[in-house]
């Protein structure tokens, strides 16, 4: 080997030896235990984000005991910035409950819980050293009397839009601040105080891999705004504005095992009926994983989806625009602008009742 074959390979050497070594060392095992005094069928802890905050950041190590009550969760925890997750109290009946979001970072976490369920959250027993628990308890303080109210409740989402603002000018460096922006974004789409009390926050976390990542998913939601005009997706070698309807188009996101999905299946067969020769369109555009394609065509084939069907294998491109829930519409005009996002099968055929003059 010659001398620069000589470097080139010490050279690799030293770069694989540090890799090596900053897993070995900057990763570190983590500890969640916890005593509920609900009794769960089986108690998990699950991320509650899109799994592209979790990569290889966090490894769950699977301990073999009864969760029912109590019981301790070890992570391997590769990541400095705190990372999400809720206890999911499952139920005999395969239906399960979710908490509130608390932050694991690499400092052992100890819970005491009443009780596991939406909006509920868990707190871990105190530790006045600890700047994360700090961190929950204060954001829990502030937020905890909307919890109940911010999903579903738009003079809670006002409310709710307020105290984010005020709250991010006075605590720039709360991460749980921050992952329940990212939280309330997967949920409810683009709002302008997510914006803006992210922008409150310290470069700490906006320059983060995961700030930026926030950052780049709202920049490409902007796209997807009611009055923008939808992008003209391709699939199979096929653009979907040339399958726009004559006056409107239902663009439908799914996937063959989203329960929701298939339930307004019926509900599109009857408005399409309706409405097909009048100048609807429906464009179903599925998110389905690799190894599920066979039970994407045999749902298309049983439940007879006589309108447009697309395949976006894997979510690609639903992704990138950060649809990330199931099922999500978007309602266009002829033109491609949306009208509405989120619309229900109810929704629509009431707006195709009032328009209907085409």
């Amino acid at each position: 080997m010659d001398k620069t074959g000589h470097v080139a390979s010490m050279k690799r050497l030293i770069k694989y030896s540090f890799i090596f070594l900053t897993t070995v060392v900057f990763s570190q095992n983590t500890t969640v235990a916890y005593k509920v005094k609900e009794v769960c069928h089986d108690i998990g802890i699950n991320g509650i984000l899109d799994k592209k905050y979790y990569k290889d950041h966090t490894l769950f190590l699977k301990n073999n005991k009864d969760y029912s009550t109590e019981g301790e969760f070890n992570l391997t925890v590769n990541s400095k910035f705190p990372l999400p997750y809720s206890f999911i109290c499952g139920q005999k009946d395969g239906s399960f409950k979710v908490s509130a979001l608390f932050t694991v970072s690499r400092e052992n976490l100890n819970f005491e819980i009443d009780s596991i369920g939406n909006f509920i959250q868990p707190m871990p027993l105190k530790n006045e050293n600890s700047v994360l628990i700090k961190d929950q308890y204060k954001f829990n303080a502030n937020f905890s009397k909307l919890l109940n109210v911010f999903f579903n409740n738009e003079d809670g989402d006002l409310k709710l839009d307020n105290l984010l603002i005020k709250y991010s000018k006075e605590n720039p460096n709360s991460f749980m601040l921050f992952w329940t922006l990212v939280n309330q974004f997967q949920y409810k789409g683009p709002r302008k105080s997510y914006f803006e009390s992210f922008q409150n926050l310290s470069s700490k976390i906006r320059n983060s891999e995961y700030g930026k990542m926030f950052y780049q998913d709202m920049i490409n939601s902007i796209k997807l705004t009611e009055k923008s005009k939808f992008p003209n997706l391709e699939f199979q070698n096929k653009k979907i504005r040339s399958s726009l309807g004559k006056k409107y188009t239902l663009v439908d996101f799914w996937f063959s095992y989203c329960k929701p999905c298939l339930e307004d299946i019926p509900k599109y067969h009857k408005l399409y009926s309706m409405y097909k020769d009048k100048g609807l369109e429906i464009i179903s555009i599925s998110t389905d994983r690799t190894e599920d394609m066979e039970k994407w065509y045999k749902v298309v084939a049983e439940k007879e989806l006589n309108w447009q069907q697309y395949l976006d294998e894997n979510g690609i491109k639903s992704k990138f625009y950060n649809i990330n829930s199931f099922p999500t519409t978007f309602l266009l005009d002829s033109e491609g602008i949306i009208i509405k996002k989120n619309i229900s099968p109810e929704e629509l055929e009431k707006f195709l009742e009032q328009n209907d003059y085409f």
